[in-house]
């Protein structure tokens, strides 16, 4: 039912309902074209709740209706889970403190939505830290001096250069990031400390859901592209031999850099962000992937734990959603070009330059040329014109390597900063 959305148009209402509170009436859903709800209990996400053509007052019978039809297994363990296993919340005394990292650059207002939503986190022990990457004027310092939170600058353009002075700055011993276009749902933090009880657990992501979808080009994004979203299944993943490495390349079904969070100690066995890479640099992304990709690489333990989750404002109009598309294409070609380079061609103990070129052609070009068929086929919802920006992206990807690591060298020189540090990934620990 979801795939439907981008065809009945916008304006969708985007809501959450927990089953352990009385199911809500709403008023002035007329308008809307759908009511597109996360549903969940004690936090945890269940699964996804579509009303098509609601009517002006959507009552807490056609909201039950809607879950007996759609999702009755939610309904079922919501009741089950009350009996058998009800919600014990961890001793604040027992949460570990964790450092929120902000990165951002000319987008006061952004932040400060953003950083209204960590005030309200739920979580006993935590501080936030936004890194200014090099703003014009002192829009960002006043937004991050009125909600008291600490500010430090980074002058070298690019995310991962202010995701690295994040970590530098960061005071406790879970580092989680976020963007200044999301706003973070109270029980976020409460989701990644719990999957960091594990303590062979490295990294963290969580569930990105769209915060609003008002345009057609948030519909696209978030339904015929396929959005942000991993799903509301938790993951764990791992690397435990070379031969697991090539599976691995895949690491974007993980989550997004809006959603991480990492153990500070994995940043001296793997090394920090890689500065040629994301949003700043002619890679136009890819420096989270990057990450994920190395720290599962060591044979380090990540999760994907939805109910962490955080709320993200896609791009509202076709002419920024066609740029992303583009970077992200970009993106994943330098990515590619980056583990193709530190491969080794035997791939004796690590990565072997075969999997690279088989993961390439036999499962990206390969899904993308699916896409194409099937939209040929009228089976395919993102139109072609869309597709052909990532393309478009993919091809320029040759370019975008040598141009991002010249640039990223001639930086380093110039402020005197020493190489980006790295290990050489092997699949074990």
């Amino acid at each position: 039912m979801a795939a439907r959305l981008h065809q009945l148009g916008p304006p969708v209402r985007v809501l959450a309902l927990e089953l352990t509170e009385p199911l809500p009436l709403l008023t002035g859903c007329g308008g809307f074209r759908a009511l597109r709800c996360l549903v969940r209990r004690e936090g945890r996400p269940l699964g996804w709740l579509t009303v098509e053509f609601p009517p002006p007052v959507v009552t807490p019978a056609l909201f039950f209706g809607a879950l007996a039809q759609q999702l009755p297994h939610a309904i079922t363990s919501a009741v089950v889970t009350a009996e058998l296993a009800p919600a014990r919340r961890p001793r604040p005394s027992a949460l570990p403190p964790i450092s929120v990292v902000v990165c951002t650059r000319d987008r006061a207002e952004s932040l400060a939505h953003c950083l209204a939503s960590l005030a309200a986190l739920d979580y006993p022990r935590f501080e936030v830290v936004v890194v200014d990457n090099a703003s014009r004027g002192e829009a960002t310092r006043r937004v991050a001096t009125a909600a008291g939170v600490r500010y430090v600058r980074e002058e070298r353009p690019g995310l991962d250069w202010a995701r690295n002075c994040g970590i530098r700055e960061a005071r406790h011993a879970i580092i989680a990031f976020t963007d200044d276009d999301v706003r973070v749902d109270p029980g976020w933090l409460l989701g990644l400390a719990a999957a960091f009880a594990d303590p062979e657990t490295q990294l963290v992501t969580g569930l990105i859901a769209p915060a609003e979808l008002t345009t057609a080009a948030q519909l696209a994004f978030e339904y015929a592209y396929g959005g942000m979203d991993k799903g509301v299944v938790p993951v764990r993943r791992a690397a435990r031999s070379p031969a697991d490495l090539g599976a691995l390349l895949g690491a974007h079904h993980l989550g997004a850099g809006a959603n991480m969070a990492f153990r500070r100690a994995i940043f001296d066995e793997v090394g920090s962000f890689d500065t040629a890479l994301d949003v700043g640099t002619p890679a136009r992304g890819g420096g989270d992937l990057d990450m994920f990709y190395r720290v599962l690489a060591s044979g380090a333990v990540a999760r994907y734990a939805p109910e962490a989750l955080v709320w993200h404002t896609h791009r509202r109009d076709f002419a920024a959603l066609r740029r992303q598309l583009r970077d992200n294409g970009r993106s994943f070609g330098v990515y590619l070009m980056t583990r193709w380079n530190e491969a080794r061609p035997d791939g004796r103990g690590g990565l072997a330059r075969f999997q690279v070129a088989r993961y390439a052609t036999g499962t990206w070009l390969r899904w993308m040329g699916s896409r194409v068929v099937r939209r040929f086929q009228k089976q395919e919802p993102l139109p072609l014109w869309l597709q052909a920006e990532e393309i478009w992206g993919m091809l320029t990807a040759p370019w975008a390597f040598t141009a991002t690591r010249r640039s990223d060298a001639r930086l380093r020189a110039r402020t005197q900063a020493p190489g980006p540090a790295s290990r050489r990934a092997t699949g074990r620990r």
